[in-house]
C-alpha cells in the first residue's frame, strides 16, 4: 500500500511539475526570448533558427528538431523516454498556446535577455529536477550525467554554446551578444534547480 501511495504521489508531482515548468518555458520564449530575436540553447535553439529563417510556428519547429533524439531514447533509454515526451509535448503545447503574448510586454533587451533566461531556465531546471526533459539535448544531458559524475547544467550549458554559434549568421552580433546572456541566465537557473542542496 506505502509503494502504491508512493508511485501515485510521484506521478502526480511530475505532472504538476511538467505543467510548472512548460509554462515557464512557454512564458520565456513568446514574451521575452523570441519577440527579440534572441535565441535558447538546446534544441529549442535550433527551433528558434527554423523559426526565424522560415517563420514555422515556435513549437512546431521546436518538435520537429526533437523528433531523432526521441526515437534514440525509445530504443535506448526508455526510461527517460516516457517523461521527456511528456514534457517535451506539453512544453510545446504551452509555447504554442502562449504564442499570443509574444510581442505584447515592451520590455527592454536586456531586461528580456535576463528574464527569459531566468524563466526557460527554470523551467528546464525544474523538470529536469525530477528526470523529466523538455527538449533532446536535456535528455542528452540526462543519459551523460547518469554516466558520468558531471552536473547537468554544466553539460547543457556547454552544448548551449555550440549551438549558439550555429545561430550567430542567423541573428547577428548584437542578438547573438544577448543571447549568450540567455544562455548564461539560463544555464545558472538550470544549476540552481538541479543541485543535489535544492528541492526535496
Amino acid at each position: 500500500m506505502n509503494n502504491f501511495l508512493y508511485r501515485v504521489r510521484t506521478i502526480f508531482t511530475r505532472a504538476i511539475v511538467i505543467f510548472c515548468g512548460s509554462l515557464l518555458i512557454g512564458l520565456g520564449l513568446n514574451g521575452f526570448i523570441a519577440p527579440h530575436h534572441l535565441l535558447d540553447g538546446g534544441l529549442i535553439g535550433l527551433g528558434l533558427v527554423i523559426y526565424y529563417m522560415i517563420g514555422l510556428p515556435i513549437g512546431i519547429s521546436i518538435l520537429l528538431v526533437n523528433i531523432p533524439v526521441f526515437i534514440y531514447a525509445f530504443f535506448y533509454h526508455r526510461k527517460h523516454f516516457f517523461y521527456g515526451s511528456i514534457g517535451l509535448l506539453f512544453s510545446f503545447f504551452m509555447t504554442e498556446k502562449l504564442n499570443v503574448i509574444g510581442g505584447s510586454m515592451e520590455i527592454p533587451l536586456l531586461f528580456s535577455s535576463i528574464i527569459g533566461g531566468v524563466l526557460t531556465g527554470m523551467g528546464i531546471g525544474l523538470m529536469l529536477r525530477y528526470e523529466v526533459s523538455s527538449d533532446g539535448l536535456d535528455l542528452i544531458a540526462l543519459i551523460i550525467s547518469a554516466k558520468w559524475p558531471i552536473n547537468i547544467g554544466l553539460v547543457i550549458f556547454l552544448l548551449d554554446s555550440l549551438i549558439m554559434l550555429i545561430g550567430l549568421h542567423i541573428v547577428g552580433f548584437t542578438a547573438f551578444c544577448y543571447s549568450m546572456i540567455v544562455i548564461v541566465m539560463s544555464s545558472f537557473m538550470i544549476i540552481t534547480f538541479t543541485s543535489k542542496k535544492w528541492i526535496p
